[in-house]
């Protein structure tokens, strides 16, 4: 948000800007985007929600000429500062883009932002991009939807609510019928819209679809409403919102189950409506709620009560109208007459009901069936029934009888009664077939119908007619059939018998009409019998080519269905008129002479106006003059039609007579018959026509009278004739001779009696015949002519008579009375006539047009400036007038317009038209009598009150009218305030009590705006503010007392007034009244509504100190006298309750945390109350200022203080930032690198000072912020050797700030914090100042000084800052800022500026900014020689000033330094964004740095930022130009760890050129023996695996010199590595390398032996390749098993174990190699180097007993196995092998020896089998 002051500043910056230059800045920086559109919008009187469519307009032009430029990104920040969506603005650019290129440039760029994002969105947006295509094509569907969419673009489409979007996709595809957004169509909101707009075709096709068959050909919408089934919902919405519904529509809902509210009660209807739709069934149980039983008993349908869908619960509910008809009812639908009970209940119910409806005796004898349902209830027989039926009065039945007439026959014989006659009886009886003598006739034949013979013979015989043939599509047959059948008959044929098979075959063909064949066939039988089949032919054409219809009840209706269905059909193409089916269609109508003509297709043409279709048709089907005439309403142009009913009623009449004749000729030639039945027919036939015909003819000749006939005229020639006569034309001179003349009776001249005979007949052309004969009288004839015209003629005799000699007195009155009476057709004409040259007839033609043509067009205005022309030079002439004065001609000539304004126009809109036309008429740049604009402006604001008041048009003249005046009270008493005060601003009228009277009225309406408002109100009307402040508080008065929040807001508002306006003192209220009772108000309010009203605040406060952010820059004194507490006076001071002081201590708190102390002070003077925080806050500034001391305390204030804990100081203190830095050269407390000898400290009365403030803060609960800045001021001032109240007042904290950093003052970071806090600058100011400082101390030391004693002996390191080292203690500086991002960011503008400075130093063009400019500051104020520069830097007098320039290397320096700091504040605050820009500019720095071979600076960049993965491109410069060592520098200990990993990491992973050299190299430079070791185990590995490769075969090695040096090459990498890993202390990885080196070298002795061998062996046998045991290729442990066994001895398998890590089984490597192999020395070097066991032999034994079960034993093995078992210690385990083996000798040993004893002890061998398995 921004105060008042800022936005005026900013507002006043943009003045003299253009309106896009402005709105291009603010988006271009992302700042002062609302600011620029409120501003904008207010000086364009348009609302802000308005003017932003056009700033986001000029915004989105901006852009894309940024995106034609391929500024991309510079467009994608534009559009992210004014919240605008990129990727819909530069997809829609692409699509819309002429060049293919840059839009897939701006589609690459797209991609690039979120590759995979942007994959997912493209069908959205080119789905949204079609919507947008299409929507622009449907310009009216854009007019209806402007509010909602002002700008179609793809980001408003996509922002619309969902449910809004769905409703303008409806709307969409039934303005464009597009089928590709079907599938995106909610079929509730398609039902919607057809509902709303009424489309009923539409529902009955959605109706008609969903029943359709599936091989029904279906349009795409209606295969959606196949799919979209219709939901109760939908129903509900059309039953609620249709307002007509036609018939169909109306039976689809009824089949559904809804009707709509007109008939939903009604029973029929609902009834008609289902069995319409054949629905009963579905909607059994709508009927049973319907109240079907009372209608059909109201109407009579007893019968239908019987039925299910009556309940019997309805009948029961009617049972007191009708009781015994509803009783038997009842019964008839409880009870079953199929069983016995139910139908003895029956009967008896009928008995009941028929006793109670017959009252005698007699009518139940009329009612016999009662007597026999009686006789049924008791189950009889047959016989029984005979003779009941002959007992009782059954016999009167009709049914019944038959049944006793059978009776009486078969009485005799009851067998016969009981037989039935069988099918050959029936056969017999009803077609004399004996089927009986057929079979015994023809014994073994089969009795059959199929049987030709029998059916040849018994058959019925049936003869075919003509029609059979005529079916069989033989026609000619059929004709020849049928005059041989006629002749054969009768003997002749008759026309009458050919009419009736003619008419037969005509039937026939209607009848099949489908059957193309059967139809050729009946018109050629009918032709062939000579007679006309045109008319049936014409029918057929057009059944078969137009759809039928169900509707029509009669022959007229169906053609003028067919005529309807082709005006459509030429609807649909224009350019082919459907001449041969409308040919056939007029054919018909012609036959139909009592019916119709039809009439659509000429209604059609006739409400286009074409005349000439309509000619053709009339004259081509000789349509009769009656349907012209009929067609005149439906004309377009109504005067056409008449037009052409004359010329066709006087146009060849003769000839359509004529032709009509002959065509009744030939109708009734056609028709005639030889028969006198026909000649009858034909006869009448024809006289109707004829009759017919001449009635219409008479008819439309009636007609063209009535419409040509005219008004009857007098005799001209008669009256011309009667009037001449030889006597003298006499010249009139005078208005009494004309007068005298006029009234005279007898004969005058031939022109006086014409123009007496013109009054006397009003017939103005004898007036100009008059003027032919007399010239000298022809203004007098125009007076004439002009008074008869106009029917003035009486009133201007009068008022000639009244005017005698002054001629233009009647003249103009004349004129005024024609214009007022709206004549001016006449007064122009009269000119036009008799005054062709006068200029007056400008005028008049003016106001013909305006009035009675409507005409305001430019051409209109024209006449009306020639008439002004003509008057500015004195050319304007009237007949009968002397020349006028021009200002006096002009004044009647504005009273003849404002007459023609007040009388001649209908409505205000005219009259406000044609004051529009006479200001462009330019008349007030040469006529200053009226302002015509004045009064159009007037007019355009009270056009309606001017003509209900009868205000006089031609009083308005004078601007000082009391008619004026009066309209304005008028408008003021009538409550129109708006138009009072439009038209008060015009007339320059005064407006207070206006706008009093309307703010009066709307207090009493209830109606009180917002103070904003009538704000406005006054500055738009330039009131004075006290009219505001009196009318608040008339409306504070006015409220009752419980609504004291209403008279809160609106004292306060008053005050606001006053604050707002500067209206203190004034005579016209008392302020502190006011204030005063607006704080009781809020002392009273409730607590729920104290908590959300504002609180109000001092003027000093709201407009400045909020501006100043709320920062204290008064002393106490001061605020004193802001707040006026030496002249509040207040008259009645109300009691506080104990509530009240507790509320307005909270109100006293909510000020002082809000800063307002200037509002607490009034208040606790007001109500004579002060608060401790008050109170502390008071004595601090009384302390700080000096007013008082610590001594002056009073012992309570001592003993308050004194309760103060040290653990409080904090909050006002920084730890880290209350140290001076330890080592400094120029410490502020050291006395011998300083100037001075001694630095006073502050004294302890200021030291006792601030621990009391600052202890006096912390006691602190409300106002911290205010306290905090006494403290914090008191502190830096006292540090700083200032007076407080100078620190305090010091509004501008560079100042500060630079005194801090140009003084040797105490806790300089400290004093920094304590401005920065208690000036409260902002995270961003403050971030700014800091990168001031460090850019300066970053670029102060590096400029080349090109003099020899001034070069520096070392490079230059950055310049302390404060007294810290801006590289070892920039965390201190970090914490010295709120926000380290913004510092960050803030010094990457200074690399910008760095940058911009080069091309400026290079005299490129540059992009300027803030950072720029200081950055230039810094260089001028450092870089460039000065007195200050070189007062020090040359001893010699005179001497000229060193040149200083800042190159490009200290600039890269400059650079690196700026981005090394940026990136620090980045990481303090783990910015993500920020880092990610410090690399990428580090990126692009590094190639610069690479190209210029400042490869320090690479290094420095690479370890200040330390984000080595991220920059291994430094590592590649390096590399690449050979500056590896660079890396290898002396660095801290921190720097080291990290630069070693990184360097390690890189070249493991990127491997680059010589990277194993450079590895080694980095790790002898950083003591990494591990990865030297491992280098070198990596090495000797390579080495293994070319040996491997060269392999022979998987156990052996072609020995050869060169495997000899690849074994010696990896011994030594395994002898090195073992000595890396023992300096690292890694001993379990040096014991490895050292049997790996054991290894290579018994490999090597064996590759050796193998070379000797071969030496030794015969020369013919050298070309042999040697071959050694492969030892370093094991890879499991059966090769390991297999060499151990086979091929090593025992120290080589010792080396080999330790190599590998395998045990070594020594017991089966013994029994292979000793005992198998018979290898004696195998032993001996076993028990060299290991010591043999009791347990190796015994598993060796058994080793050897498991061999001879598959081989045989030798006496070599048992040799050997008797060497071994001698080995034994054991005596037992000796003597059991020994036995075993069967070694006698040592058996025999053992028992000849001391050890028999032993074993005898044992008692071993003698229970014990000696065999393998105990072993």
């Amino acid at each position: 948000m921004h105060s008042a002051q800022a936005r005026n500043k900013i507002f006043k910056s943009w003045s003299g800007i253009s309106e896009v230059s402005i709105i291009k800045e603010v988006a271009t920086k992302g700042e002062h985007i609302d600011l620029c559109m409120e501003y904008w919008a207010a000086k364009q009187k348009i609302p802000v929600s308005e003017y932003r469519h056009y700033f986001y307009d000029v915004v989105h032009a901006y852009v894309r000429r940024l995106l034609s430029e391929r500024l991309v990104c510079k467009a994608d920040n534009v559009l992210h500062n004014v919240e605008r969506d990129v990727k819909c603005f530069f997809y829609q650019y692409a699509c819309e883009c002429n060049d293919a290129d840059l839009s897939e440039f701006v589609l690459d760029h797209l991609r690039c932002r979120d590759p995979q994002l942007f994959e997912q969105e493209q069908t959205v947006l080119e789905y949204y991009w079609s919507l947008v295509q299409q929507l622009r094509e449907c310009s009216d569907l854009l007019n209806r939807h402007k509010t909602l969419l002002p700008r179609v673009h793809i980001e408003a489409l996509m922002t619309l609510p969902e449910h809004t979007l769905q409703l303008l996709l409806v709307e969409l595809y039934f303005a464009n019928h597009n089928d590709a957004l079907l599938p995106e169509l909610q079929k509730q909101l398609v039902w919607q819209h057809l509902v709303d707009t009424a489309q009923l075709d539409r529902l009955r096709r959605w109706f008609w679809c969903q029943d359709a068959a599936e091989t029904a050909v279906l349009q795409p919408l209606e295969q959606a409403y196949v799919v979209w089934k219709i939901e109760a919902a939908m129903f509900e919405y059309a039953l609620d919102h249709l307002v007509q519904p036609c018939e169909p529509l109306r039976n689809y809902f009824a089949r559904a189950g809804y009707f709509f509210a007109a008939e939903s009660a009604e029973v029929a209807t609902v009834l008609r409506r289902l069995c319409t739709m054949q629905c009963l069934d579905q909607h059994k149980e709508l009927i049973c709620r319907l109240p079907l039983a009372r209608h059909l008993l109201e109407r009579g349908y007893h019968s239908l009560l019987l039925l299910e869908c009556v309940p019997v619960s309805a009948l029961e509910q009617l049972a007191g109208e009708n009781e015994p008809l509803l009783t038997l009812l009842i019964d008839l639908k409880t009870h079953d007459p199929t069983e016995r009970e139910g139908f003895e209940l029956l009967s008896k119910s009928a008995q009941s009901y028929l006793e109670r409806t017959h009252h005698a005796a007699e009518s139940l004898q009329e009612e016999p069936l009662l007597t026999f349902f009686d006789f049924l209830c008791h189950e009889p027989s047959v016989h029984a029934l005979e003779g009941f039926l002959a007992s009782s009065n059954l016999s009167r039945v009709p049914y019944l009888k038959s049944l006793m007439s059978r009776f009486e026959r078969h009485v005799s014989s009851p067998a016969a009664a009981a037989a039935l006659p069988t099918a050959h009886e029936l056969f017999y009886k009803m077609k004399q077939v004996n089927l009986a003598a057929l079979a015994a006739a023809h014994p073994g034949e089969l009795v059959s119908f199929s049987n030709p013979r029998l059916s040849q013979r018994y058959a019925r015989k049936a003869q075919l007619n003509y029609t059979h043939y005529l079916k069989q599509q033989r026609s000619a047959y059929a004709v020849y059939y049928l005059l041989m059948e006629q002749l054969q008959l009768y003997g002749q044929i008759t026309r009458v018998q050919l009419f009736h098979a003619c008419e037969t075959a005509t039937q026939l063909a209607l009848q099949h009409a489908g059957d193309d064949e059967l139809v050729t066939h009946c018109v050629a039988c009918c032709e062939m019998l000579d007679f006309d089949t045109q008319t049936l032919r014409s029918f057929l054409h057009l059944q078969r080519r137009l759809p039928a219809t169900s509707t029509a009840s009669s022959y007229t209706e169906q053609l003028q269905h067919w005529d309807s269905a082709l005006v459509h059909e030429l609807q649909q193409t224009p350019a082919q008129f459907p001449l041969e089916s409308y040919t056939a269609l007029m054919r018909l109508a012609a036959r139909n002479l009592q019916g119709k003509w039809p009439t659509a297709m000429l209604q059609h043409f006739a409400a286009s106006n074409d005349w000439w279709q309509l000619l053709l048709l009339f004259q081509h089907f000789d349509l009769p003059l009656s349907e012209l005439q009929q067609l005149l309403p439906h004309f377009k142009c109504r005067a056409l039609g008449v037009h052409m009913l004359r010329a066709l009623s006087y146009s060849s009449s003769h000839e359509r007579q004529h032709k009509r004749a002959a065509n009744r000729q030939t109708r009734r030639s056609d028709g005639q018959a030889n028969s006198s039945q026909d000649t009858i027919t034909n006869s009448s036939h024809s006289s109707g026509l004829d009759a017919n015909l001449q009635q219409l003819q008479r008819d439309s000749g009636q007609s063209m009278c009535s419409l040509l006939t005219h008004n009857a005229q007098q005799d001209v020639f008669a009256i011309v004739l009667c009037s001449s006569n030889n006597l003298p034309e006499e010249c009139i001179n005078s208005t009494a001779r004309f007068v005298e003349l006029m009234q005279s009776s007898g004969q005058q001249s031939t022109s006086v009696n014409l123009l007496k005979h013109c009054v006397r007949h009003q017939m103005p052309v004898l007036a100009v015949l008059a003027a032919t004969l007399n010239d000298q009288n022809r203004d007098w004839c125009w007076l004439v002519w002009l008074a008869v015209a106009s029917g003035q003629w009486t009133q201007l005799l009068l008022e000639a008579s009244r005017s005698k000699e002054q001629q233009e007195q009647y003249v103009w009155w004349l004129i005024r009375n024609v214009v007022k009476a709206g004549q001016l057709n006449a007064l122009l004409h009269s000119f036009c006539i008799f005054q062709p040259d006068c200029k007056f007839a400008h005028l008049c033609r003016f106001l013909q047009l305006t009035a009675q043509q409507q005409d305001f067009s430019e051409a209109t205005i024209v006449e009306l400036r020639h008439f002004l022309c003509s008057w500015s030079q004195d050319a304007v002439q009237l007949p009968l007038c002397a020349p006028l004065a021009r200002k006096q001609l002009m004044q009647r000539c504005i009273g003849l317009l404002l007459m023609q304004l007040q009388c001649n126009f209908d409505c205000s809109m005219q009259q406000q038209k044609f004051l529009e036309c006479i200001c462009r008429s330019d008349v007030g740049d040469i006529c200053d009598l009226l302002d015509f604009c004045l009064l159009h402006r007037i007019f355009g604001v009270a056009a309606t009150w001017i003509r209900q008041l009868g205000i006089d048009y031609e009083q308005l003249v004078r601007r000082d009218s009391a008619e004026y005046k009066r309209l304005v009270d008028a408008l003021t008493e009538a409550k129109a305030y708006e138009e009072a005060l439009q038209l008060a601003a015009l007339l320059q009228l005064p407006l207070a009590d206006i706008v009093y009277a309307k703010w009066l009225a709307e207090l009493e309406a209830g109606q009180l705006h917002q103070q904003a408002e009538y704000e406005r109100e006054i500055e738009q009307h330039a009131l004075p503010p006290a009219i505001l402040v009196n009318f608040l508080l008339q409306a504070a008065a006015q409220q009752p007392e419980e609504n004291l929040r209403r008279r809160y807001e609106l004292l306060q508002s008053a005050l606001g007034v006053i604050k707002l306006h500067h209206l203190f003192p004034n005579e016209c209220f008392d302020r502190d009244q006011i204030e005063y009772d607006m704080v009781m108000c809020y002392l009273q309010l409730e607590p729920q509504q104290a908590t959300s009203v504002p609180i109000y605040h001092s003027e000093y406060f709201e407009q400045i100190m909020r501006q100043e952010r709320c920062v204290l820059y008064k002393s106490f004194s001061e605020l004193k006298e802001l707040a006026g507490i030496d002249d509040l006076s207040i008259a009645n001071k109300s009691q506080l309750t104990p509530e009240m002081e507790q509320r307005l201590d909270e109100l006293l708190q909510l000020l002082l945390d809000e800063g307002d102390i200037v509002e607490a002070l009034r208040l606790q003077e007001l109500f004579e109350f002060r608060p401790n925080d008050l109170r502390f806050i008071v004595f601090a500034m009384a302390l700080a200022e000096g007013m008082t001391s610590i001594v002056n305390l009073s012992s309570k204030e001592r003993q308050l203080l004194s309760d103060i804990e040290k653990s409080a100081f904090p909050k006002f203190n920084r730890l880290t930032l209350n140290q001076n830095p330890l080592g400094r050269c120029s410490s502020d407390l050291s006395a011998s690198c300083s100037t001075l000898e001694f630095e006073e400290i502050p004294s302890k009365e200021k030291q006792q000072t601030l621990d009391t403030l600052l202890g006096i803060g912390s006691k602190l609960k409300h106002g911290v912020e205010l306290g905090r800045r006494i403290v914090l001021a008191y502190r830096a001032a006292m540090y700083l050797d200032k007076e407080y109240l100078d620190v305090l007042r010091t509004k501008d904290a560079s100042v500060l700030l630079r005194s801090a950093a140009e003084e040797d003052c105490l806790q300089r970071l400290l004093v920094v914090s304590d401005i920065h806090i208690s000036t409260r600058l902002t995270p961003k100011e403050i971030a700014d100042s800091l990168a001031l400082e460090l850019t300066t101390c970053i670029v102060r030391p590096r400029f080349y000084i090109f003099h020899a004693s001034q070069q520096p002996r070392n490079a230059p390191r950055n310049a302390d800052l404060w007294g810290h080292n801006i590289d070892r203690d920039f965390h201190l500086f970090l914490e010295l800022t709120p926000n380290t991002t913004l510092l960050g960011n803030c010094l990457l503008e200074y690399c910008d500026a760095l940058k911009a400075y080069r091309r400026y130093q290079d005299k490129k063009p540059f992009d300027s900014s803030d950072a720029f400019e200081r950055l230039s500051g810094i260089i001028t104020l450092y870089g460039l020689p000065n007195a200050a520069n070189t007062s020090g830097s040359s001893s010699v007098p005179g001497s000229p000033a060193i040149p200083q320039v800042l190159s490009h290397k200290k600039q890269n320096q400059i650079y690196v330094e700026l981005l090394i700091k940026a990136n620090l504040c980045f990481v303090h605050e783990c910015s993500m964004e920020g880092i990610a820009s410090v690399l990428e500019r580090a990126k692009h720095l590094n190639g610069q740095l690479a190209k210029a071979k400042s490869w320090s600076l690479i290094v420095r960049l690479l370890i200040g930022i330390a984000r080595y993965r991220e920059m291994f491109y430094c590592f590649d410069s390096l590399i690449e130009n050979e500056q590896f060592e660079s890396l290898l520098g002396q660095f801290d200990d921190d720097q080291k760890s990290g630069l070693r990993q990184a360097i390690l990491g890189y070249l493991r992973e990127y491997n680059p050129k010589n990277g194993k050299e450079l590895l080694r190299l980095a790790a002898h430079h950083f003591l990494m023996y591990k990865e030297l070791a491992e280098m070198w185990t990596a090495e000797a590995q390579d080495v293994l695996q070319t040996i491997s490769s060269a392999a022979a075969d998987a156990g052996r090695l072609r020995c050869s010199q060169g495997l000899q040096s690849l074994l010696q090459q990896a011994l030594e990498n395994y002898t090195h590595a073992t000595e890396n890993y023992l300096l690292d202390n890694k001993l379990i990885l040096a014991q490895q390398s050292v049997g790996r080196a054991e290894l290579m070298a018994m490999q090597l002795d064996l590759c050796n032996k193998a070379l000797e061998k071969r030496g030794g062996v015969g020369v013919g046998n050298t070309s042999a390749v040697p071959f050694c045991i492969s030892v370093i290729g094991v890879q499991t442990r059966e090769q390991f098993r297999e060499l151990v066994n086979q091929h090593l001895s025992v120290p080589q398998t010792l080396i080999l174990s330790r190599a590998y890590g395998y045990d070594v089984n020594w017991s089966e490597a013994l029994l292979t190699q000793f005992v198998v192999l018979q290898r004696r020395n195998y032993l001996h070097g076993y028990r060299c180097h290991q010591r043999i066991n009791d347990n190796v032999i015994e598993q060796v034994v058994k080793g050897y007993i498991l061999y001879t079960q598959n081989s045989a034993p030798t006496s070599q093995q048992q040799e050997c196995l008797g060497q071994l078992v001698e080995h034994i210690r054991s005596v037992t385990l000796k003597y059991k092998l020994a036995s075993i083996l069967g070694l006698k000798l040592i058996v025999m040993s053992l028992i000849n020896e001391q050890t028999v004893h032993y074993l005898r002890d044992t008692n071993y061998g003698r229970n014990e089998p000696h065999n393998v398995a105990n072993m």
